[in-house]
């Protein structure tokens, strides 16, 4: 079956930006999203899955607001935020290549329902709908997190589902299964998901050795402790840069360029900064400059290239172009090649240029600015074309991984 009533509903849901962002990403939804749609509930959350680190932060690049109400939650799991009046979750403690990878994670049968953005299908276990519309929870032993699974029960009764003893002993068996012998290892099964946060309630004071049997303790006096009732402290970030840096495991790429600073993306592209990165690689500026190339369109005129803005000023292959005055030259790196204020104007055709060290002045928002350049060659219409498509940019670039 295609499902196309519960692919309109969904889409209807989303919204139109968010359907477009989900797709040029390949993301998948999961969970309570596809159950609600096809139990007929409310729909409350959306809980996204990637299939890259790259493709998360890119995404997260691409959707920030910098706003105060923007990060509702960020995990060591999930960042949680508001984009459109949706609450998104974002799952980040793994990636998956597909949509099985996703229900291998999960708990309960009546959970593992997906939608791949990428092939624009659902994608069912083959007992989600007969669990689901008898209400009845079955376990998934090779869960992530089992301890969260056992106080997902009772959330589950509320909603009229049901689990027999059999079922409920298996949890509890996997529960004792799990070796737990810090502090560290119990937060990491007990927050950052499902709206479950524990493990900012549970702590050790100064002397207190780990054990289970004082978190157990520890667990009997929540309920009368000032802070049960509080809503758990959430971490702030100033800007998209420290939010990545707390989700990514690698350490950020940075370079500093005529007193700018910049972090070399995954994509190769320069983004300017403002707070550095405590977990990072410095490259050296002048390395990084001298293997990039950068572009704009001009006009072509008689087989000589000519300036759109001063239509006086030429464009010269393998010479070197000065700007008039105290004026800059303007230029994109290849992804915003088509934010160019002339990509669509008649006779437009696109150069490509290396830009001096000593010269480059600065990026700012896509705009690279450079009081200098050295044309090398015409980009042939039919490859430019091709670059939005392409699944990476970088080529031989040495900052790749």
């Amino acid at each position: 079956m295609n499902y196309q009533f519960e692919k309109n509903k969904l889409y209807n849901y989303l919204g139109q930006r968010l359907v477009d962002v989900f797709k040029e990403y390949k993301v998948f939804i999961a969970g309570g999203l596809i159950t609600s749609l096809f139990s007929n509930r409310e729909i409350k959350d959306v809980d996204v899955y990637f299939r890259s680190e790259k493709l998360l932060t890119e995404f997260i690049e691409q959707v920030y607001e910098d706003n105060n109400d923007w990060i509702n939650a960020l995990t060591t799991k999930a960042l949680l935020v508001r984009i459109d009046d949706k609450e998104v979750q974002m799952i980040h403690f793994k990636y998956f290549d597909n949509a099985q990878e996703i229900f291998n994670s999960f708990d309960y049968t009546v959970c593992m329902g997906a939608f791949d953005f990428l092939s624009e299908e659902f994608m069912l276990h083959e007992d989600f709908l007969k669990h689901n519309s008898q209400r009845i929870l079955k376990f998934n032993k090779n869960t992530a997190y089992p301890v969260v699974s056992l106080l997902r029960v009772h959330k589950y009764k509320e909603k009229g589902y049901m689990i027999s003893k059999p079922e409920f002993l298996r949890i509890a068996l996997k529960c004792m299964d799990m070796k737990i012998e810090t502090i560290e290892q119990l937060k990491e099964h007990l927050g950052g998901m499902y709206g479950i946060n524990l493990d900012k309630l549970i702590e050790l004071k100064d002397g207190e050795e780990f054990s289970l049997d004082l978190i157990i303790d520890k667990i009997a006096d929540l309920s009368v402790s000032e802070e049960y009732f509080k809503e758990p402290i959430k971490e702030r970030f100033n800007d998209v840069e420290e939010i990545i840096e707390y989700i990514t495991k690698k350490p950020a790429k940075v370079t500093t360029i005529n007193n700018h600073t910049y972090r070399i993306k995954s994509d190769g592209s320069l983004k300017p900064i403002e707070n550095i990165p405590k977990n990072k690689v410095e490259y050296d500026g002048e390395q990084v400059i001298s293997n990039m190339k950068f572009y704009k369109f001009v006009e072509k005129r008689g087989g000589r290239y000519f300036s759109f803005w001063d239509k006086e000023f030429e464009y010269l292959i393998n010479e070197r172009a000065v700007p008039k005055g105290k004026d800059y030259l303007y230029f994109n790196e290849k992804l915003d090649i088509t934010s160019s204020s002339y990509s669509n104007s008649r006779g437009a055709v696109l150069i490509e240029a290396t830009i001096p060290h000593l010269d480059f002045y600065i990026k700012n928002s896509d705009k690279v600015m450079a009081k200098s350049c050295i044309v090398t060659r015409e980009v042939p219409k039919s490859e430019y074309e091709k670059w939005e498509t392409e699944e990476t940019l970088l080529g031989d670039c040495i900052f790749s991984e």
